[in-house]
């Protein structure tokens, strides 16, 4: 007799079961026919799953994938709870819930809007934004201000050799004047800095060498310039943005006080001892005249007039030409 069966190698199962594989392998059992589709909510939640693999770079890319696998966990539990009566199925993914939910609430406060006051918002506009310094980066560097302070008409902000260098000093509203020995030098408008030369080279120890004094009731915006050094020194971006705005900033400095210097060099300007309130900003200095020539009023005259027209700081020309000027210590006399 023989037999229907085909003999077969020892240990492998008979080839009449027609086991696949991987069924053969791993020791499961054959599908011989497929079930039908499953429930919607477990199509929706492998719909979602699916958009969580293509979720893009960065933190709203982050928030993205969270949010999509929130979603999909949410349906698997719902799958396993009511469709497949699997209590551990339920208990896991409400787990994976949980644990996306805190992490989207992290991801939300850390996306959360960063807002500022109207004054410290304008600044940002006009000096840091137009340099991409997001408004985190802005905040970081806002955690490092000491305080504003409020500056009355005639009031010294900075004595010349009397007042430390140990802030950063930005001025909000309002003017001040610059003067060094009696002589004015320049006037500092809103968005300029006070100090930026002594940024460069000049430790918190040494004194001013300039007297800064109000023209008008003016706000000053002050940082605590070693925590701001300290705060900046890892970011290379930060500073940077720091050295070029305070380089443009001393360079546009040192052309005023090098035209001033230029354009008086036979002249006696000196402030004048009392303020006519009456005659406004452009009648602030009483000048001496030794000889012809427009003496210190029309320089100033011509400053308030250049930032009443808003014209460019400085092109690009100009600023490469004067770089050299900013470590030569042209405007802090030594």
């Amino acid at each position: 007799v023989v037999s229907a069966v085909p003999p077969v190698a020892p240990g492998w199962p008979p080839s009449y079961y027609n086991l696949s594989f991987v069924a053969t392998v791993f020791g499961v059992p054959h599908c011989g026919a497929w079930a039908q589709l499953n429930h919607v909510y477990f199509q929706l939640a492998n719909m979602f799953y699916f958009l969580s693999y293509i979720a893009p770079n960065g933190l709203h890319g982050l928030l993205y994938l969270r949010c999509t696998l929130l979603v999909g966990c949410a349906f698997t539990a719902l799958w396993g709870a009511t469709i497949l009566c699997s209590f551990d199925a339920l208990l896991w993914n409400a787990c994976f819930v949980v644990i996306n939910l805190v992490h989207i609430c992290i991801l939300f406060y850390r996306l959360r809007p960063v807002k500022f006051s109207k004054e410290v918002e304008e600044v940002y506009d006009a000096v840091f934004r137009p340099l991409k310094v997001t408004r985190s980066q802005f905040k970081k560097v806002l955690s490092c201000m000491k305080m504003i302070r409020q500056l009355k008409y005639q009031e010294v902000y900075a004595q010349e050799k009397v007042t430390k260098v140990d802030s950063l000093s930005l001025v909000l509203s309002g003017k001040l004047v610059v003067s060094q020995n009696g002589r004015a030098l320049h006037i500092v408008f809103p968005h300029q800095f006070l100090d930026s030369p002594e940024w460069f080279g000049v430790s918190t120890d040494e004194y001013f060498q300039v007297s800064v004094t109000a023209m008008e009731e003016s706000r000053v915006l002050l940082w605590h310039r070693d925590k701001l050094k300290l705060s900046i020194i890892t970011d290379q971006f930060l500073q940077a943005v720091f050295d070029h705005i305070l380089g443009r900033d001393v360079v546009k400095k040192l052309l005023q006080v090098s035209e001033t210097m230029t354009t008086t060099n036979n002249l006696n300007g000196h402030l004048s001892s009392e303020f006519d309130g009456d005659a406004g900003d452009k009648q602030l200095l009483i000048v001496k005249k030794t000889g012809d020539g427009p003496g210190i009023t029309a320089l100033i005259n011509r400053q308030l007039q250049e930032y009443e027209e808003r014209e460019p700081l400085l092109n690009s020309g100009t600023l490469s030409s004067c770089v050299g000027i900013i470590n030569s210590g042209f405007y802090r006399r030594q």
